[in-house]
């Protein structure tokens, strides 16, 4: 495996970091950002500990070692972005991506879509051969960015409950090819 505690951005400027435990603070401030997204997908704000649960909350099964939490920031070390993932999850050649989230402000310029091309690459380097994730149905901004980076819809789940809303979902996944 190569370097686990971050990756580079084709553009300049930007550096990306994993994050960890005591980074929640500087984490929970991106949170708050991201009102939308909370609003979308759970009908009401993220709770004011929820950068702090996303370094201990892992699927039965997995471990914290096995989370991956990176966050994407500008030249004054402001964080602008996060991605969580799992490594092995589903099975051992899956990488579950769990959350990207970018500061408003950063979206529909690009940067997502470089963050994200980083972190993938990055996933292949450490032996894995393709990343799933889950969107949301009501999420169609998010739907529409995952199929354009090549990931495909395998199902649709049962609607489950997300905060006080309920939701289709649908699980994508993408073969990787970085070389």
């Amino acid at each position: 495996m190569n370097n686990l505690t971050g990756f580079s951005l084709e553009c300049s400027g930007y550096s990306v970091k994993q994050l960890v435990p005591e980074d929640a603070e500087v984490l929970q401030k991106l949170y708050e950002q991201c009102k939308d997204f909370a609003f979308l997908t759970y009908g009401e704000e993220f709770s004011s500990t929820a950068a702090r649960e996303e370094f201990n909350t892992v699927p039965e099964g997995k471990t914290t070692q096995d989370s991956y939490l990176f966050g994407l920031f500008d030249s004054h070390n402001v964080l602008l972005g996060m991605i969580a993932s799992l490594k092995h999850y589903r099975d051992q050649q899956t990488w579950w991506l769990g959350l990207i989230m970018l500061a408003p402000e950063h979206r529909n310029k690009g940067l997502g879509a470089d963050f994200y091309r980083a972190f993938e690459c990055w996933v292949s380097a450490q032996g894995v051969s393709q990343i799933s994730l889950c969107a949301i149905k009501a999420n169609e901004l998010g739907l529409r960015f995952w199929k354009k980076m090549g990931f495909e819809v395998i199902r649709k789940t049962a609607p489950r409950q997300y905060g006080i809303k309920t939701h289709e979902v649908y699980v994508l996944n993408r073969t990787l090819n970085c070389s």
